[in-house]
């Protein structure tokens, strides 16, 4: 409390009420207004959230099932978590190009090549139920984990009797989502959190996998044979959250006002028309209309003496619910923290208005992109490599560094191109002035430079032994030629 200065004692000497505001009204003032308990101008309690971190989860089950139910149902919804798929892992997957090193610190392509290959024909078959391949796996795999919160992922590795691996490497990825984790069994005492036991750390020790529907018996798994994707916004969650948390009751109300305007557009498209009569008039009495009247094209009836027909028309102002409409799906566009011109396919403004959205929104996509690729794919990549050196599929040659033998890049889905031609001046520029490398540009479109180079080079050999011209390869410059070939033409018509 501040202190009493001199004017304070005398105006509460001679007025005790007013000295009192004086001095609240000056704590008032030295204070955070967000700090206090209620809004200073509104009287209107502010909200606070006071639990810890893993209270978050206690509405996890009820925000998954939830936001699955939108999914479901709310095309909105639907079209978020498959653009947020789209830009995170794409259609193909996580792009992976191994970078082994041989002793001198350069790649050692060769086995690089090798490891490619292999790893191209094991991502057909990289899910253990030999269904769904990697690209499938990581797609499904990102949207439960965007949808839910989190998905988890037993691996199965070795050789053993009981399991039948679907491709030659004794290695493959069991995908399953939330709901077989148990939110419900804690054991404080022995660091069982949510089905999750940590030790003192807080690292994960082991897992309880529901075995079978019913969720009576559990198995215990190595946290080191399990991958956990979870999506959180504080230190310390246990378990993850929906990404849709923040704006579900705001889908829901848009989903609402859509369906409102819907019910206003079929009353109002609904056609009435009504009989005036004049009261004064006695003549429409005995007036026979001939039964029901049909309403078309060039139609007409014959009103009585004293009778007016008009038509019931609807009143319904709709100037102002789409910019209304607009501007809230953009609001929970930005929450989810997606491209809202890609997810409503309504795209408007110049060329630097569509790719500063597209900027803004691949900020967001990119923090998903590592979290995806750190949690799920690396990790995957990096057991199934090891297991194929084990099963002998693969072989290290011996002029190639063993600690680099796990080393590779891992490229997500980049930002598409507006306009074409102006993105692929900036390459070119780009690489002239070595600012950054051909492969790196492949990359970012996820191509594999060595891929691209190799079919470029076998293309450019058979368009050479086929005596074809073409300028896509820069040995035949066309033009430069022709100028040629012009110049010695006018020298000897000349001379």
């Amino acid at each position: 409390m501040s202190k009493l200065n001199i004017a304070d004692r005398i105006i509460c000497y001679f007025n005790p009420k007013s000295g009192a505001e004086r001095l609240y009204n000056r704590n008032l003032i030295n204070k955070y207004q967000a700090a206090l308990p209620a809004n200073p101008h509104t009287k209107k309690r502010n909200a606070r959230s006071t639990g810890k971190a893993n209270q978050i989860n206690k509405d996890a089950k009820s925000l998954r099932e939830r936001a699955r139910h939108m999914d479901e149902n709310t095309p909105y919804v639907t079209a978020i978590l498959d653009e947020l798929c789209a830009n995170v892992v794409g259609p193909n997957g996580i792009m992976i190009e191994p970078q082994p090193l041989d002793m001198n610190g350069d790649v050692h392509t060769d086995f690089a090549r090798k490891i490619s290959e292999w790893f191209e024909r094991f991502s057909l078959q990289q899910n253990i139920d030999g269904e769904l391949s990697r690209a499938e796996t990581e797609w499904l795999a990102c949207r439960t984990w965007l949808r839910d919160g989190e998905v988890f992922a037993r691996y199965y590795l070795g050789r053993d009797a009981g399991i039948e691996y679907p491709s030659i490497t004794p290695f493959g990825v069991q995908p399953f989502e939330p709901d077989y984790i148990p939110l419900n069994i804690n054991e404080p005492e022995k660091g069982m959190y949510e089905g999750i036991r940590r030790n003192g750390l807080g690292q994960m020790v082991s897992l309880l996998i529901q075995r079978d529907a019913h969720g009576f018996s559990f198995a215990e798994v190595d946290a080191r044979f399990v991958a956990h994707l979870k999506f959180t916004r504080r230190f310390h969650q246990n378990r993850g959250v929906t990404l849709l948390h923040s704006v579900l009751d705001l889908i829901a109300d848009i989903e609402d006002y859509d369906q409102s305007e819907r019910v206003s557009a079929q009353i109002a498209s609904r056609f009435a028309y009504f009989i005036k009569r004049d009261t004064g008039s006695g003549e429409t009495d005995n007036f026979e209309r001939g039964g029901d009247i049909f309403l078309g094209m060039g139609n007409s009836f014959e009103l009585a003496p004293g009778e007016d027909a008009g038509i019931v028309e609807s009143k319904r102002q709709e100037a102002m619910s789409s910019p209304f409409r607009d501007a809230q799906m953009r609001l929970a566009a930005s929450g989810a923290g997606v491209n809202c011109s890609s997810v409503t396919r309504h795209y408007t403004g110049s060329y630097s208005a569509q790719r500063q959205e597209l900027i803004d929104s691949f900020a967001r996509y990119r923090i998903l992109q590592r979290k995806f690729v750190t949690s799920w794919t690396r990790p995957q990549y990096r057991m199934a490599l090891q297991m194929a050196i084990l099963s002998r599929e693969l072989v290290v040659p011996k002029e190639v560094d063993v600690v680099s033998v796990l080393n590779a890049i891992y490229q997500a889905p980049v930002m598409p191109w507006i306009d074409p031609a102006k993105e692929m001046t900036g390459i070119e520029k780009g690489t002239r002035l070595g600012l950054q490398s051909l492969s790196h540009f492949q990359r970012e479109r996820n191509y594999n430079p060595v891929a691209v180079r190799r079919e470029i080079k076998a293309e450019r050999q058979a368009m050479n032994d086929d005596a074809i011209v073409s300028t896509a390869d820069p040995a035949h410059n066309v033009q430069t030629k022709i100028q040629h070939s012009t110049k010695e033409a006018q020298h000897a018509k000349d001379n």
